[in-house]
């Protein structure tokens, strides 16, 4: 039985456990409530910029991003960080492209760099394997802290990410990370301090640069927690270098690479209770010449399924009547869509949801908001994914 805590909820107090428990509840569904609106603010502008404004319209609509991609990058750090504190964190282990996970971060930051006037420079060795086997969402978590922070602190110059093999044995194989910057750099009584929590090295109202503090916590975390390590050396005014070194494994079958299959487009099912949601999907996948059907709920998905054999389906975890788990329990039951790729797509992006939807049979997990370009490419690799299957 779990010790009294000191907490209360409403004057009532609760015991350690129970209030752990209230914690992640209140925290999913925070989390599911501000990242509904704000992917619809992330989309929308996503398709604002594609229309042909005026100077002035293209500065209030680039402001607008902006700060919605910094409400993001602080709603996902503090989760991050409730997570890994609460030993929350589940790892994944499955194949995927080293090179694609990588260049989808730098990807990220090339126009923040650009508009600071940085170099973003890849450093990606031939030594690198094309496949690796491991959790590429906690990889990419890990780079992207190191690379905000390296583009976040500097001013000038530029900001260098580079990967290599370091050793190999049969099916192991350690890889080095390296970002490299430019920038402030860290002076030598400091360095011991900027991998705890809330820390900054800039305190007060008058500090040059905003943010919690929590990025270089949670990389550390998400290392430790793959086996793996990081340092840093730096020199104040001069820049830093980060490393880190992770463990991954090697495919048993390295012969086949799905990003070797044509592209090929194909008809989409996107459910979701959320029209806004349902437009920007729908706008986004058009646009790259698929066919796409929406549906508000699971009974009229499965309604459309049973007319049309679809090829991808996005799907929404969280609706009314039937929720994303039951609509995927009915569409596997019909003609041809055993092994049909459906790839969850919610505000809720908790580690139990992304194992919950592994067990229904679902194929892989977007969270809320989802970036236009990271939507299309999902459904292009499994695209591939099942054309590869075909051939096979």
């Amino acid at each position: 039985m779990g010790a009294l805590a000191d907490d209360s909820i409403g004057g009532i107090a609760l015991k350690t456990d129970e209030l752990l428990d209230v914690q992640g509840q209140f925290l999913a569904s925070l989390n599911h409530e501000i990242r509904t609106p704000l992917s619809g603010i992330l989309g929308m502008t996503d398709l604002l910029l594609e229309t042909p404004l005026s100077e002035d319209q293209l500065e209030y609509v680039g402001a607008t991003r902006l700060c919605a991609e910094n409400l993001l990058e602080i709603l996902n750090v503090t989760l991050e960080y409730s997570a890994l504190s609460g030993n929350g964190v589940l790892l994944e282990e499955t194949e995927f492209s080293l090179r694609d996970a990588l260049e989808g971060v730098l990807g990220e930051f090339a126009a923040k760099a650009e508009a600071k006037g940085l170099c973003l420079v890849r450093a990606l060795d031939s030594s690198l394997p094309e496949m690796v086997v491991g959790d590429p969402l906690r990889l990419r978590q890990i780079l992207w802290h190191l690379v905000a922070n390296a583009v976040k602190f500097t001013r000038e110059g530029q900001v260098e990410v580079g990967a290599a093999t370091i050793e190999a044995k049969g099916r192991r194989v350690s890889l080095t990370l390296r970002v490299l910057d430019t920038g402030i750099g860290i002076a030598a009584d400091r360095l011991a301090e900027i991998f705890q929590s809330f820390r900054q090295l800039e305190t007060g109202l008058s500090r040059n640069h905003s943010g919690l503090g929590l990025g270089l916590a949670v990389a550390q975390k998400l290392i430790a927690l793959l086996d793996g390590s990081i340092s840093v050396d730096s020199e104040l005014g001069k820049g830093s270098v980060f490393t880190v070194t992770l463990p991954f494994k090697l495919p048993m079958d390295a012969g086949a690479r799905l990003h070797e299959v044509k592209k090929s487009r194909g008809r989409v099912l996107v459910v979701d209770d959320n029209s806004i949601a349902q437009t920007i999907a729908g706008h986004a996948l058009r646009r790259h010449s698929f066919d796409v059907e929406c549906a508000g709920d699971g009974r009229l998905a499965l309604e459309a399924a049973s007319k049309t054999r679809f090829d991808v389906i996005l799907m929404d975890l969280q609706m009314p009547g039937w929720d994303g788990f039951e609509t995927v329990e009915q569409i596997r039951q019909l003609p041809g869509y055993r092994d049909t790729p459906i790839i969850a797509v919610t505000a809720n992006c908790s580690d139990d949801y992304r194992a919950r939807s592994v067990r229904c049979g679902m194929q892989d997990f977007l969270a809320k908001p989802v970036r236009t370009r990271d939507l299309v490419q999902a459904v292009e690799k499994h695209l591939r994914v099942e054309e590869a299957a075909m051939v096979r």
